[in-house]
């Protein structure tokens, strides 16, 4: 079997399990609607990727502000989605809409408004490193490696990534160094880190 082949028929399986059949005319206004916000989700949790980085705050509570509204909202919302896009699709393409719609808006609207609006004073802090390895480099630069540091924060494991040119100072290192700010919500906001 060829690849062409072979992706025909698992897109046959995808469409048979998934999207069962037409249930009216779409309603294209909202659908298009509905596709530019599942994709300006699907940025802004990009962008929350990388404030997550700068911000002292377990994994689970952001998965949890992104993941619960499709639970709640795919079963309220079912048979609207359903009319809008025309097509009566199984409820884990819907969980996904609402998880990548909803949840990336309101997880982004929690931690960018955590990291935006902190306290301006910073305070130094000093932590021992737990463990200690390495990430791989960008595109062209695989062999290039990052070296990271996790440290015990009040209770969480949190990973700081040095640059590559950190790598000797950071494999003789013990401690690291931060200076935090405290967060609107309450979770504080990396400024900068060294280590020690």
């Amino acid at each position: 079997m060829s690849d062409n082949q072979i992706r025909k028929a698992l897109e046959g399986i995808l469409k048979k399990s998934l999207i069962k059949e037409r249930v009216s005319k779409r309603d294209k206004k909202l659908d298009a609607l509905l596709t530019v916000l599942f994709f300006l989700g699907l940025i802004l949790l990009i962008w929350e990727i990388f404030i997550f980085r700068r911000t002292m705050i377990e994994l689970k509570i952001p998965l949890l502000i992104w993941s619960i509204p499709g639970i709640f909202l795919t079963p309220l919302l079912y048979n609207k989605f359903n009319k809008i896009d025309g097509m009566k699709a199984h409820w884990i393409l819907h969980y996904v809409a609402h998880t990548c719609m909803t949840g990336a808006f309101l997880l982004f609207g929690f931690m960018a408004s955590n990291y935006y609006f902190a306290d301006n004073q910073t305070i130094n802090k000093r932590f021992e490193i737990i463990k200690k390895g390495s990430l791989c480099g960008s595109k062209g630069h695989r062999e290039e490696r990052q070296p990271y540091a996790e440290i015990d924060y009040y209770g969480f494991e949190k990973q700081l990534v040095f640059t590559y040119s950190e790598t000797e100072k950071i494999d003789s290192s013990k401690y690291v160094n931060l200076a935090v700010r405290k967060g609107f919500w309450g979770f504080d906001i990396l400024e900068r880190y060294d280590a020690e």
